[in-house]
């Protein structure tokens, strides 16, 4: 029999990593206020359905109910068998046609045939057909007091809304890996299966929150190894490289910021096999735990082992926010780009060196990433006094008896005074140059077609509420005149100020100069949102 199945739970005691839910379930029984309908909602292998079996023979136990069945009455050895004619577990993959489910509801009508209650365990619930829920509806509102429905679903979001408000709603959570690998330990060392720690931790992160998934793979890698220890090596031949271990040495290549390191660990991951897309999703998580680790590092005890988080805290330490979040962006950006129909490898490798060698980025990202870091040192370094508020005097410690020095603070106050002007208006060219990449990114993932027109822009201007963009023909200004509105809109979210798009052609590129029509600029530019149809008869003018 397969370890899942051997080592299910048996009681709400050896249910693993669902406290609030055991502790809820306890007491509504203790009580002796069960529900006529429960849900039980949460990813795969988190204990669902072995929690629905464990409330029917609590329920139908000979001492019961109770929340300690004693798995060796009757009642109960039946319900564990699956021969009990009162306990009908239902799989709603195959059985989600109307017909099945009135079938059902005529049947429920109808007394226990040996137990104290009927207890219908619905799986994969999310899988009825509207018509299906529909019929099910009036019976799981108002069903006889001889029964009860435990509905399970890894998608709740998918049943109407009339089923969830009729149902006891129950969340079970993801298995936290420090949890798992204890489980998996004490099940090893109770099967004879020697495996190594670490192999025990790579099972769980692999796992993804799944106790069944972990003990399936445990059962697999067993076989595996032959009676020898089981290792990650062994893991790894098992069921193929995750890139985990890869982005393991990643991450402290980048911490190093060692180019040449971080390059050779791709080039052996791609021999080992590796799915470099996966090795980038890797690398983004890692750069996730590492904000994470920088906000509050108590939150990673779920997702890493101990070992894994003190490691993230270190790493954290020796990078700013500013570079955490570049991190974010540009991985983000590769994985995208690669998952699109490019060369994986090559936007990986190309979002290192642009991350780990950031002084040799001559893009505004990299120039602005470089000037938080500096602000951030400075600014730690410094900490000066907070600048008093505009229209505000600081107060000027001075001796009371020596009232003539009083003229002698104006000078003194000159710096906050003039810093108004700056706190007023921070917004400027230069600002919107800076951010221009940032503006670019954000529009180029919702319209991926304006990569091209958009390569081909620059910022010419800023004048009052509008962002002048000058283009080197009219081609690429058709391709984005229609798009103004999104442009405008990702120009709010980065800068926060709500800007206009102006659109203005080169009239000089590819043209030898000739006499301009009224529509050119002083500027030698044609203004192409302004006045399209001047535009355009001097293009005819340029082509006759």
């Amino acid at each position: 029999m397969s370890l899942y199945r051997t080592w299910r739970p048996r009681t709400f005691a050896d249910l693993v990593g669902q406290d609030a839910v055991v502790r809820t379930l306890t007491s509504a029984i203790e009580s002796g206020k069960l529900a006529h309908a429960y849900l039980f909602s949460g990813p795969r292998g988190s204990g669902k359905t072995s929690a629905a079996k464990i409330l029917a023979r609590c329920i139908n136990c000979v001492a019961g109910p109770t929340a300690m069945p004693d798995n060796t009455c009757e009642n109960c050895l039946a319900i564990l068998a699956g021969t009990a004619l009162d306990v009908l577990e239902i799989d709603a993959a195959s059985n989600r046609g109307i017909d099945e489910i009135r079938a059902l509801r005529e049947a429920v009508k109808f007394a226990p045939a040996t137990m104290r209650m009927k207890v219908y365990i619905v799986d994969e619930a999310h899988m009825l057909t509207k018509e299906g829920a529909n019929a099910f509806l009036k019976t799981l509102e108002e069903p006889p007091p001889h029964a009860v429905f435990i509905l399970a679903t890894t998608e709740p979001e998918k049943l109407p809304v009339t089923i969830l408000s009729r149902c006891q709603r129950y969340a079970f959570r993801r298995i936290a890996v420090p949890v798992m690998i204890d489980k998996m330990k004490e099940i090893a060392s109770s099967e004879n299966i020697a495996a190594d720690d670490e192999a025990l931790k790579a099972i769980a992160y692999r796992a993804d929150g799944g106790l069944r998934d972990a003990l399936t793979m445990l059962e697999q890698l067993a076989a595996f190894s032959a009676g020898q220890t089981a290792t990650t090596e062994m893991l790894d031949l098992a069921f193929g490289a995750t890139g985990r271990e890869f982005a393991a040495t990643l991450m402290d290549a980048i911490a190093a910021g060692d180019a040449t390191a971080a390059l050779g660990a791709v080039e052996a991951a791609s021999d080992a096999g590796a799915d470099l897309t996966v090795l980038t999703r890797s690398l983004i998580a890692g750069f996730r735990h590492l904000l994470v680790a920088k906000v509050d590092a108590a939150l990673l005890a779920t997702d890493l082992a101990p070992e894994d988080a003190q490691r993230a805290v270190r790493q954290a330490a020796g990078m700013s926010q500013a570079m955490v979040l570049r991190a974010l962006r540009i991985f983000g950006e590769a994985l995208s780009l690669g998952r699109s129909g490019g060369n994986a490898r090559l936007e990986l490798e190309t979002a290192l060196l642009r991350f780990i060698m950031a002084s040799e980025d001559p893009t505004l990202d990299a120039l602005g990433a470089r000037l938080s870091i500096l602000e951030e040192r400075l600014g730690a370094a410094a900490a000066p006094e907070p600048t008093p508020a505009a229209g505000t005097r600081k107060p000027v410690e001075r001796p009371v008896e020596r009232p003539a020095e009083k003229p002698a603070v104006k000078p003194a106050e000159k710096p906050a005074e003039s810093a108004e002007p700056l706190d007023a208006s921070p917004l400027s060219l230069q600002k919107v140059k800076a951010a221009w990449q940032s503006i670019r990114s954000k529009i180029e993932s919702e319209r991926q077609p304006l990569r091209a027109p958009l390569s081909r822009a620059a910022i010419e201007a800023l004048e009052s509420n509008a962002v002048v963009l000058r283009l080197p023909d009219s081609w690429s200004a058709e391709s984005l005149r229609g798009h103004t509105k999104i442009i405008e809109a990702a120009i709010a979210d980065v800068l926060g100020v709500p800007l206009k798009v102006t659109l203005r052609v080169d009239s000089n590129s590819g043209r030898s100069k000739s006499p301009e029509p009224a529509s050119v600029t002083e500027s030698g530019l044609v203004s192409a949102a302004d006045d399209p149809d001047a535009l355009f008869d001097y293009a005819n003018e340029r082509i006759r």
